[in-house]
This record gives structure tokens, C-alpha cells and sequence, in this order.
């Protein structure tokens, strides 16, 4: 009796903790725009907002993007710069770029479905690569929070 009361128990307060889906998105660009650095963090499945960002920001001043400059340390001040551009929940984000260093092609978006951030994010990058570079975008980062797909 004791053991189905403890269970019943276990099973009410499982259901009545709300699911982590508070998500959110930082960038930081370099001094000279995208193609002198650009890093960009993100934060997924916390418990609220604060929690979000707080991980986003985290995850930005420590990006590897390989886009920039490292001769003038441009990545360094772009990791410096990073700023939530962004919070969502229970949605996707994507992030592509041009992968030649040196380029300008960044994009990034939330969608409602992983599809619709890809596409989102692939559109950003193309309209700022440059002439001739808009067919080497692509999706370098993708995930969904919460429930999404």
C-alpha cells in the first residue's frame, strides 16, 4: 500500500513538471562585419528565458566558427560582441554559412519546424555571401527545442 502511494506520488509530480523548452540564440560579428569573425551560441531546453540566453551567451564568447580573420584576432572581438538576437520555444533554429574564411555569408533563424529555420537561415546567408558565393551556404548548425520538429 505504502509502495503504491509513494509511486502514485512520483507519477502526479512528474506530470506536473512543465517541460524545459525555453530556447535562445547569440551572435557576435567581428569588427569589419561577418567576414572579419562571426560567433554564435545557443541556448536550448531550459527551464525559462534568463536560463536561455544565459547559455547562448556561454556558448557564443566559446564558438569555433571558422569564419574570420585570425591575423587581426577578429574572432577574439566578434566572441566579445556576442548578444542574444533572439529567443524562441518550442522551435527550431539553423545557422549556415559560407565556409571560405574571409567571407561574409552568415545566416541564422528560428522556424516553427526544422525545415522552415533551414531554409530561413540558407536565404540569410545567400543575401549576404557575396556575388558568386551564395551556392556555397550551408547549414552548418540545426536543432529543435522542446517539441519541435
Amino acid at each position: 500500500m505504502v509502495l503504491a502511494a509513494l509511486l502514485l506520488s512520483a507519477a502526479v509530480s512528474l506530470q506536473a513538471t512543465p517541460a524545459f523548452a525555453a530556447g535562445a540564440v547569440a551572435v557576435g560579428v567581428g569588427p569589419r562585419g561577418p567576414a572579419s569573425g562571426y560567433a554564435i551560441g545557443y541556448g536550448f531546453n531550459q527551464p525559462n528565458a534568463d536560463a536561455a540566453k544565459k547559455q547562448a551567451l556561454q556558448g557564443c564568447h566559446g564558438s569555433t566558427v571558422t569564419s574570420g580573420d585570425p591575423v587581426n584576432d577578429s574572432m577574439r572581438q566578434a566572441r566579445k560582441n556576442c548578444r542574444v538576437v533572439g529567443t524562441f520555444d518550442n522551435q527550431c533554429i539553423a545557422s549556415a554559412i559560407d565556409p571560405k574564411d574571409g567571407t561574409p555569408g552568415v545566416g541564422w533563424a528560428v522556424g516553427n519546424t526544422q525545415k522552415e529555420a533551414d531554409e530561413q537561415a540558407l536565404a540569410r546567408c545567400k543575401s549576404t555571401a557575396g556575388s558568386g558565393r551564395e551556392a556555397f551556404c550551408t547549414v552548418e548548425d540545426r536543432r529543435c527545442d522542446g517539441a519541435a520538429k
